[in-house]
């Protein structure tokens, strides 16, 4: 089976260009995407959640927690751009518990915008998935 090239970039890091890999899982804004060779073009957006791939030749899932950003598919492979990414080594357990519990405290104020609302679930979404991959749940399966 011919592989797929995958592309990971932030604005402020390129964790990797052209990784030869046979599966791509991405949190797609209405649900997960598994991204297959032969995959139809696509561009979308991406909630917060963890990205999952095989290398080529691997049985093993590699991931990365995404903040939001998009996603393209097309015949060159499939390009991941994300505000923010973490390997699962890079993410500092206590700070991810402190932002979600300080997201959670903002949500109970009585005096919260619609904007603030929608914002704050977001930060308590990322939170929730940096703590469960900093765990280690979820990082060698794909679903």
């Amino acid at each position: 089976m011919e592989g797929l090239k995958l592309t990971l970039v932030t604005p402020n890091k390129r964790f990797f260009e052209d990784k030869e890999v046979e599966d791509v899982l991405v949190p797609g804004y209405v649900g997960e995407l598994n991204i297959l060779p032969g995959h139809s073009p696509l561009i979308t957006t991406l909630n917060p959640g963890v990205m999952k791939y095989k290398e080529k030749g691997s049985n093993v899932y590699k991931s990365f927690v995404i903040s939001w950003g998009y996603c393209e598919v097309g015949p060159n492979g499939v390009v991941v751009l994300a505000e923010t990414a973490e390997a699962p080594e890079e993410i500092d357990l206590k700070r991810a518990e402190s932002a979600r519990e300080k997201a959670e405290r903002a949500l109970l104020s009585q005096e919260i915008s619609l904007e603030s609302i929608i914002k704050n679930q977001n930060k308590i979404r990322r939170s929730q998935v940096r703590i469960e991959v900093a765990k280690g749940s979820g990082s060698n399966t794909a679903h």
